[in-house]
């Protein structure tokens, strides 16, 4: 058996975009990397169905969403998040870093936010300057549904749609202007199978209006600098990106687009649905009930009898690195994510190493 890292991130890139990052450097002020800087843009609206501008940050998913913190609010404001894990409560104390006063709405591991739940918090609240929501959530392997919580806002005095987006953009549906997000924030290393090392923010035309009325303390975060730097015709970062991640980005863009992204997403989804089914048939129980909300880029599940890290030890020498719980679920499940461009020979061969795993463990 080959060896297969099933981490939510970094994860497996394909081979074409291992072959696109050792191309040689190129300056970052040369007609032809302003031409991929411009092509990949192209490929990421067709990815989001939008022609919005998406700046592209040196960071982590990390630094995106500090990044939409730093831009978007300050002493003085307020806002809501809503949060089901461990990356919805990061996203809530970045933002509290900026001197912003926040409103907690917190749901157990396994669920997610509803829509009612929102917008009553929202009516309580109508002073929010920001929502701040975690569309996939992979400490638990929920997917939050933005899209319908984001249509049961009232239109009125409306806050910014703040979208951690870091681990759902790329594996599954994440339509920004359709469903009215205002900042969403993805990277490289999860859905879009590239290396680690680039953060993306997407700015609606609201964004982009709220924007002109706010100073950034920031300069290496500052958006309106980076946007001052995406001219019409000409594209260009305010300092030195990693040029090399670029080459990846734009590989792996290509094959997320290959036969279409809708096409894509429906792979995944299939892939996730099939790994779900096979780990109940052998006895895991599935952290998540509602087949609903039930993530297309990780997985999370317990072992009989309290076995998941032993386990998680068979499989890593096994050669399957996988991930376990975090906070009160550390020690208690297994995460697998599944971003990667894989077929049922993949999910035929992961299984198989599972139920091996499982079954060694209970002797």
């Amino acid at each position: 058996m080959r060896k297969y890292l099933l981490t939510p991130g970094p994860v497996e890139v394909p081979p074409p975009v291992l072959a696109a990052q050792g191309a040689q450097m190129e300056s970052h002020r040369c007609a032809a990397f302003s031409s991929l800087f411009m092509g990949i843009s192209e490929k990421l609206g067709k990815l989001l169905e939008s022609s919005q501008p998406v700046v592209i940050l040196p960071s982590s998913g990390t630094g995106a969403l500090e990044c939409a913190a730093v831009n978007f609010l300050g002493t003085g404001d307020k806002f809501i998040s809503l949060s089901c894990g461990a990356f919805g409560k990061r996203f809530r104390e970045i933002a509290l870093r900026t001197g912003a006063q926040g409103v907690f709405g917190d749901y157990e591991e396994g669920s997610a936010p509803t829509p009612e739940d929102a917008a009553a918090l929202l009516r309580a609240h109508p002073d929010a300057k920001a929502l701040l929501v975690t569309h996939n959530e992979t400490s638990t392997g929920v997917t939050v549904p933005v899209r319908e919580i984001i249509a049961a806002l009232p239109e009125e005095n409306r806050p910014l749609i703040l979208v951690d987006g870091v681990s759902s953009v790329g594996a599954m549906e994440c339509f920004p202007e359709e469903w009215g997000i205002d900042v969403l924030c993805t990277a490289s290393q999860k859905g879009l199978m590239t290396p680690p090392g680039l953060g993306f923010v997407w700015l609606s035309k609201r964004a982009l209006a709220a924007l002109e009325k706010r100073d950034c303390p920031s300069y290496y975060f500052d958006l309106k600098l980076h946007l001052k730097y995406m001219k019409k015709d000409s594209y260009e970062n305010p300092y030195t990106p990693p040029v090399s991640l670029y080459y990846a980005l734009d590989a792996a863009l290509g094959v997320i687009l290959k036969d279409g992204a809708r096409e894509w997403f429906a792979k995944r989804r299939r892939w996730a649905d099939g790994f779900a089914s096979g780990l109940e048939a052998m006895g895991f129980e599935l952290l998540v009930k509602d087949p609903a909300i039930r993530s297309a880029g990780v997985t999370a599940f317990f072992a009989p009898d309290g076995k998941s890290e032993a386990v998680r030890k068979i499989l890593s020498r096994m050669g399957l690195t996988t991930a376990g719980g975090q906070g009160a679920l550390k020690g208690k499940i297994i995460r697998s994510a599944h971003y990667s461009d894989w077929g049922e020979a993949e999910l035929a061969e992961i299984l198989g190493a599972f139920g091996e795993a499982l079954k060694e463990a209970a002797e």
